[in-house]
């Protein structure tokens, strides 16, 4: 039984990373192939890195090429060129249609390792239509070139939402370390430079605090490895123990606002896959979620890529942002580093 779980555990990773790399393949000739202005696109999946996101329109930038365009709301193009060029168009844009200004307080909310944008968007229209909260979904090229790239464009967009004051983010998987990265680069930057926005919370959804085992799994297996790369990436080496893991960390900041963690998993001390020790989400153990700080903590039975779907951790994604608790009753369960280490003796 556990020879045939860890064999189904590699044939999943095997398949989705073949559907990934056809995904990829498809949407990239499908994206070049739209050049005329005014023309429908696929709104940038897998190729392209949001710069600025303003009220549903957005400057885009080629993983590739390195070229930048400007699409709307419906994710038609606009115009490309210049990154300068598309935000002098942008401006021009929201006094010609006049676009209502940002609000004070934004959501940031961010896909995984290769997920694109519009798998964050029942997550995101939840908490739009049940919060009343404004979210900025953002995309980046998740399968292309490594995390302080993606933490860069997050930066951009960040420093770009004008008129906003406060920011809270939802993250999934490895959007989560994206942040983190980009919340160290921000805070590195001449105060002179840094945004002038205060940061309120921050719900992670199965995030891989501390790497990825699974990533190790890979490594150990070149054919197998070989197939994840090509969809994954230099970001499947750098969330690796044994590989990346320990320089990318010293990058990530532990915020130092609310945040707070929700994972899957089965519930027990077994999980579903038995080369992961203790409880897993069918790709992360629980306790490589875990982050002394969080003011909160909480589990859901589910895998790790349905996550941002499932529906109790959309509501306990609200309820955080709105009160700081996961529960209705208001009661946490904040992580500390010694409840961490007594899990992990637990476990062993």
């Amino acid at each position: 039984m556990r020879r045939e779980r860890k064999i189904n555990w590699i044939a999943l990773v095997v398949l989705e990373g073949l559907f990934l790399l056809l995904l990829s393949y498809s949407t990239a000739k499908a994206e070049s192939g739209l050049f005329g202005l005014g023309r429908q696109t696929l709104g940038g999946a897998f190729m392209f890195s949001d710069e600025v996101v303003y009220q549903g329109w957005r400057i885009e930038k080629h993983a590739v090429i390195g070229h930048h365009r400007l699409i709307d709301p419906e994710d038609r193009l606009v115009e490309r060129g210049t990154f300068e060029h598309c935000l002098e168009e942008l401006e021009k844009i929201k006094v010609e249609k006049k676009i209502a200004p940002l609000p004070k307080h934004v959501v940031i909310v961010l896909h995984g390792l290769g997920a694109f944008r519009k798998y964050m968007t029942p997550l995101s229209e939840y908490l739009e239509e049940e919060g009343g909260l404004t979210v900025v979904n953002v995309g980046y090229p998740s399968t292309m070139g490594e995390i302080g790239e993606h933490a860069n464009t997050l930066t951009s967009v960040i420093k770009h939402l004008d008129g906003v004051e406060s920011l809270s983010f939802v993250a999934h998987s490895m959007g989560n370390i994206v942040i983190r990265h980009c919340l160290n680069d921000l805070a590195s930057l001449p105060p002179s430079e840094q945004p002038e926005i205060t940061y309120n919370r921050f719900v992670m959804i199965a995030p891989p605090n501390h790497g990825a085992v699974a990533a190790d799994m890979v490594a150990e297996r070149k054919n197998l490895a070989r197939i994840v790369e090509m969809v994954g990436g230099e970001a499947v080496d750098q969330l690796a123990p044994s590989k990346g893991w320990s320089s990318l960390e010293k990058r990530l900041a532990i915020p130092e606002f609310e945040f707070g963690i929700i994972v899957g998993g089965q519930g027990d001390n077994q999980g579903y896959l038995d080369a992961i020790p203790g409880d897993d989400d069918m790709l992360l153990s629980i306790e490589t979620c875990k982050l002394a700080g969080a003011s909160d903590f909480a589990q859901v039975k589910g895998v790790h890529q349905t996550l941002p779907k499932n529906k109790q951790v959309q509501s306990y994604a609200l309820r955080f942002l709105e009160t700081g608790a996961f529960m209705p009753s208001g009661r946490r369960h904040p992580l500390t580093e010694k409840d961490i280490e007594l899990a992990r003796q637990d476990q062993h």
